[in-house]
């Protein structure tokens, strides 16, 4: 099964994570940003997500955590 962009249907081959949730205080699953580098689609999954296994993982930077 390979993960492609919902709007363009470019195959996807990575994932941006950072340490966000979208509860307040931390509360809930954490999310990772799968962006489209053909159109800059942009959808956010969840962490144990299966779509994310055949893809790689970048870290990226949310700032110093204020």
């Amino acid at each position: 099964m390979k993960a492609a962009c919902l709007r363009c249907e470019a195959e996807l081959k990575q994932y941006f994570f950072t340490p966000m949730t979208f509860l307040p205080y931390g509360s809930g699953h954490a999310h990772v940003m799968v962006e489209c580098t053909k159109c800059g689609h942009v959808e956010f999954l969840s962490k144990s997500s299966p779509l994310l296994k055949d893809l790689k993982g970048i870290p990226a930077s949310d700032g110093d955590g204020d």
